[in-house]
């Protein structure tokens, strides 16, 4: 085998060795058969991951939830918005999206007022993958303004708030974000402008960080 032969060998070896290690799920993927939600159109930036929260604290990192995972039902309608965002010059700012059971359970410790977490005695969209909690960014990062920040709990976050004339544009990014969604089969809720689901979301099952799947 001649020298140039033997580098384009190697080359090619490290090319399949590096799809390979890139298609291999990783430690939640296998233990929970939910997907992770990755590219240039998604940025995660995930509340819980941090003490930038209204629990003032992390509460996934010790759970091993660094990145964005949910349903692969949910991840099939993402991954249809990404050339639609891409054509806006937009991004998908992921604030949340899979909860672990195991981490709801932490935060009903921490805060247990149904008005703010979700009694995981029934558990909430999140622990079952299903929902999401996002924002708009531009084709830079730069997060675009809504009525409120994420997880505001007052009637401007409500999907229904009329912005003042000040406010237009927060509004009219809300609705963007609304359609955005809509357009590929996501809907919203009436309470938080940052939140969307499958239609069919009670249908899935909670998945606990324990679960070796994710079946229907």
């Amino acid at each position: 085998m001649t020298m140039s032969a033997r580098v384009v060998l190697a080359m090619l070896t490290m090319l399949f060795a590096g799809s390979a290690l890139a298609q291999t799920p990783d430690t939640v993927e296998r233990k929970t058969g939910l997907r992770k939600l990755a590219g240039e159109r998604f940025i995660t930036n995930l509340k819980y991951a941090t003490a930038d929260n209204f629990l003032h604290r992390d509460v996934y990192t010790p759970f091993g939830v660094s990145a964005c995972y949910v349903h692969r039902d949910l991840h099939d309608k993402l991954e249809r918005l990404a050339p639609i965002l891409q054509d806006k010059r937009l991004k998908l700012v992921m604030f949340d999206c899979y909860r672990p059971i195991e981490v709801q359970r932490e935060m009903w410790k921490l805060v247990p007022d149904t008005k703010y977490v979700a009694n995981p005695a029934r558990g909430s969209l999140h622990n079952r993958g299903i929902a999401v909690d996002v924002g708009l960014a531009d084709d830079e990062g730069r997060l675009l303004p809504f009525p409120t920040a994420f997880d505001a709990f007052d009637r401007k976050a409500w999907a229904s708030y009329v912005c003042k004339a000040a406010e237009k544009m927060q509004c009219d990014n809300r609705e963007m974000l609304k359609e955005l969604m809509q357009s590929v089969g996501i809907d919203g809720i009436s309470s938080e402008w940052w939140h969307f689901q499958l239609r069919n979301a009670k249908s899935y099952p909670i998945v606990p960080l324990t679960a070796k799947g994710n079946e229907k």
